[in-house]
């Protein structure tokens, strides 16, 4: 009895220090929580003085007394991150959303770090999950649009960076990557409209600057684009690629003495420059100075073995001046650099066909018309070459499918004037006469987006919701990036 009276007592001494053990516990859990709060609350404060090694302190203290504590992981890799160890800061990012999966920041910053580490593919779930968590922060939606873009998805970039734009106006990085993801998919006009922005907000920005003159030149506005690029080459001596840029807008216009001249000075800061060469020669090859242009497309063959336009471009100015077997050779070194190039086997074959290598240029011709469909004049090639061979039938049809191409090409052209003149006459009010011309427009080619578009803008105007309605649906079918018109939001 006495021994069982003494277990009992025993039990509940031992009870009773347990339970004290236990409260002792959790009051300690609960200072070193409050301490971790105040070292978390401390090494901010030192971050926003830039005392950055005192913050990393801080964070590892509050980590010591709270490992778990997310924020304290965040924090302390963003700061990691900024005095250039990136490894421990994606460690630290990492943690942080294991811990607590509903932190934005934490989300944030493990995908904007991991985009800068070139992780594109590890970047996009984490960027996902921060835009889930605050849709209205323009940045984060800004990093995955750079994320979707690089993965090939240019119908959602557009739409994440369209996004960024609305929420961060001033945000000029992301008007640039609207504007080149915009330029990507097609829309030069509305590349163009917020590369303009980008540049008008960071005018030091070479990158936009560059990027809105290639695509001003895309779109044709080469007097534009030179003025940019002039800009650039006077405020940046010692950039080659904007010289560069200039000197083929320059090409582009015509003005093949200008851009000789700007290719030359190129090379004289960098004689090993292929791809100055290489346009020094084609600028030379226009102005009929055959022999200096040979010289400076051969150089720019040994320059850059790898570039596939040097020896084409070579063999053209070789069969121009009668050197068939040369620009045969040519040709062929140019085929073997760039896969499907169908210009290099159009030619190549027209070499051929007039070597009498009947059977060997059909074969390049055929060849041709699969990797470029819309080909008029390897088509014309080929029925020429078909019939001479007496094959009549196979003849004719290439025959026939070349003058629907050319008929289909000049068709295209006369679409695009009539939408032009049917913007004038919107733009001078006379809404019936515009729709008579966008419809001409349609008639003359269907697949013209613009003709479509405009017509869904006049018919709007009209009151004609439904209809118009019927024709954004149509044009937004041809290019996905149009936007609905006024009438229609």
């Amino acid at each position: 009895m006495f021994r069982c009276a003494a277990s009992a007592a025993s039990l509940l001494l031992a009870g009773a220090l347990g339970a004290a053990g236990a409260a002792q516990e959790r009051q300690s859990s609960i200072r070193d929580a409050e301490s971790a709060q105040a070292l978390l609350q401390l090494g901010q404060t030192r971050e926003q003085t830039k005392d950055l090694a005192g913050a990393a302190d801080a964070y590892e203290r509050a980590l010591q007394r709270s490992p778990e504590l997310a924020a304290a992981h965040d924090r302390l890799g963003y700061v990691r991150g900024q005095l250039g160890q990136t490894e421990a800061a994606l460690q630290h990012f990492s943690r942080a959303v294991a811990l607590d999966p509903a932190l934005f920041d934490a989300q944030y910053h493990l995908g904007a770090t991991r985009w800068w580490t070139r992780d594109i593919d590890g970047a996009r779930a984490p960027l996902e999950a921060a835009v889930r968590l605050r849709p209205d922060h323009g940045e984060a939606r800004y990093y995955l649009g750079l994320v979707l873009r690089q993965q090939g998805n240019v119908p959602a970039a557009v739409e994440q960076l369209r996004k960024a734009v609305a929420l961060s106006p001033r945000l000029g990085l992301a008007h640039l990557q609207l504007g080149v993801a915009l330029q990507q998919w097609g829309d030069l006009e509305g590349a163009i409209a917020h590369l303009k922005i980008a540049a008008a907000l960071d005018p030091s920005s070479i990158d936009a600057r560059s990027s809105l003159g290639l695509a001003l030149m895309q779109s044709g506005e080469a007097e534009a684009a030179v003025t940019t690029f002039r800009d650039l080459v006077r405020e940046h001596p010692e950039d080659v690629t904007a010289r560069l840029n200039l000197g083929t807008t320059l090409l582009q216009k015509a003005d093949l003495s200008a851009a000789a001249a700007v290719f030359t000075e190129v090379l004289a800061r960098d004689p090993s420059n292929a791809l100055a060469q290489y346009n020094l020669g084609m600028a030379l090859k226009q102005q009929d100075r055959f022999d200096e242009a040979e010289r400076a497309l051969r150089h720019a063959v040994e320059l850059d073995p790898a570039l596939a336009d040097a020896p084409f471009t070579l063999g053209v100015l070789l069969w121009q001046t009668g050197r068939l077997d040369e620009a045969a050779a040519a040709f062929r070194q140019a085929i073997m650099k760039k896969e499907a190039y169908a210009d290099a086997e159009y030619m190549l074959a027209t070499v051929l066909k007039q070597q009498g290598a009947m059977d060997a240029a059909i074969s390049l011709l055929q060849r041709t018309v699969q990797l470029q469909p819309t080909m008029a004049e390897a088509y014309l090639s080929l029925g020429q070459a078909l019939q001479q061979q007496r094959r009549t039938d196979e003849g004719r049809a290439a025959l026939d499918r070349a003058r629907q191409l050319n008929q289909r090409k000049a068709d295209a052209q006369a679409s695009t004037f009539a939408v032009s003149v049917g913007n004038q006459k919107l733009k001078n009010g006379d809404v019936a006469g515009a729709i008579a011309q966008y419809r001409e427009a349609i008639r003359l080619a269907a697949d013209n987006p613009q003709a479509h578009y405009r017509l869904a803008i006049a018919l709007a105007r009209r009151g004609m919701r439904a209809e118009a309605q019927r024709e954004y649906e149509t044009a937004r079918g041809i290019a996905p990036y149009l936007q609905p018109p006024p009438g229609l939001r």
